[in-house]
């Protein structure tokens, strides 16, 4: 398995990324091949555990690679180095004893090239996203610092997609795994024929968090980015009557704007700002919230909406990317309100509208509204999928394993 930024207890794209390798533990015998970021992580946790299922190794990055993390742009060109590496790696471990497949489950974009493809095994690549983009009537809410980078993420996302080994990532896939309906649609119709959508959130893992009362504010849990669209849950406060609070559990750029924001639609009053909560009290505080609201103009996924789901606190969603494809694996409707994005206006007085529902009507309903077994049982049947689609060279196991524990490469 490839899975760059995978962390145990971490949130984003390690979090996710470390569900799926967990999941496929749970069939596999798996080498895990990981960055630098979280090789510590991953080795305390492998103290601590002793996974037999798990073994990992930590690939370096490119000289210099530290420097070069201050922007995206480079941290890509970073991480491509970094392939490089991993896929030397991942054939003398093949050379040494053959693998029965391979995997990628980070970094999850299908517009980056993946040397899982490469090693003349059946391939599990994914999930992948990549392909959100922001609904146009509501670039508004990105404001003048925020369009530019939607306009620059989309250019590059086009080119990076165009290149060759990115081409033959997607034709040597014997299995694609894609987060959303918007990544599948930019794949070709001859990849779109085999490939399924499967969210990688939905394999988060979550401490046990027990039932709190609920209270009737509504709370916003997410960075404080205008891509996440926290604008839009302060103009949504604001189409809601006056014992409607909000309370915002999160940290970025934008929190003097929102501040100044709040006070301008005379909402101040009504909102609370908890800005850095640690992941245990953040929660507890979903536990005890009427509803969660989840305002991410081009979410691939969405850990904090799976937690909150995964939970059982109601979520009020916005109808785009991979929030809606994880919003409609819901196993609760009446816990799970998808917002359809219209203008800015129009999109926030939905918001609000349920912002007071969930508010005057608190549930008593408890336990997860997302069904990871159900998860758990598709990622299977498309791993026997791979393997199945040619004889392997080696059958003793799914998934040989060298024999030391945390080697770095």
């Amino acid at each position: 398995m490839i899975a760059h930024a995978a962390g145990p207890g971490r949130g984003s794209e390690a979090g996710a990324a470390w569900g799926v390798v967990r999941a496929l533990a749970k069939v596999a015998d798996c080498t895990v091949l990981v960055g630098p970021e979280n090789g510590q992580a991953v080795r305390d946790w492998q103290e601590q555990t002793g996974d037999p299922s798990l073994s990992f190794i930590e690939v370096s990055e490119p000289p210099l690679a530290h420097l070069a993390k201050w922007h995206r742009i480079p941290r890509f060109l970073v991480y491509l180095g970094w392939l490089r590496n991993v896929r030397r790696v991942a054939e003398r471990l093949h050379a040494k004893r053959a693998f029965d497949a391979a995997a990628h489950a980070s970094a999850s974009v299908y517009w980056l090239p993946t040397p899982a493809t490469q090693l003349g095994i059946p391939c599990v690549w994914g999930p992948v996203g990549g392909a959100v983009t922001t609904p146009r009537s509501l670039w508004p809410v990105l404001g003048w610092r925020g369009l530019p980078d939607e306009y620059l993420d989309a250019i590059s996302v086009r080119l990076m997609a165009q290149l060759p080994w990115t081409r033959r990532t997607w034709r040597g896939a014997t299995v694609p795994i894609v987060q959303n309906e918007e990544t599948l649609a930019r794949l070709p119709k001859s990849i779109q024929s085999r490939a399924s959508v499967l969210n990688h959130v939905l394999f988060t893992e979550m401490p046990v968090v027990r039932p709190r009362p609920r209270k009737s504010h509504i709370i916003y849990c997410a960075g404080l980015l205008n891509r996440k669209g926290p604008t839009l849950a302060i103009r949504s406060l604001a189409n809601t009557p006056d014992d409607v609070h909000l309370h915002i559990a999160g940290d970025g750029p934008e929190i003097n704007h929102l501040q100044r924001l709040a006070r301008r639609l005379d909402v101040s009053g009504r909102v609370e700002f908890f800005r850095s909560v640690p992941r245990a009290s953040l929660f507890e505080l979903l536990a005890e919230s009427a509803a969660a609201v989840f305002t991410g103009l081009r979410e691939e996924g969405g850990m904090a909406l799976a937690e909150a789901m995964l939970i059982g606190t109601p979520v009020i969603v916005l109808a785009n990317g991979g929030a809606r494809t994880i919003a409609e694996t819901t196993t609760d409707p009446k816990r799970v309100m998808l917002i359809q994005p219209g203008s800015v206006s129009e999109t926030a007085q939905r918001i609000g509208m349920a912002m007071t529902h969930f508010s005057r009507n608190l549930t008593s309903s408890t336990g997860p509204t997302i069904d990871q077994s159900f998860a758990q049982s598709f990622l299977e049947d498309r791993l026997e999928a791979a393997l199945s689609s040619q004889s392997s060279t080696n059958r003793s196991g799914i998934g040989a394993r060298p024999s030391s524990i945390g080697e770095t490469a």
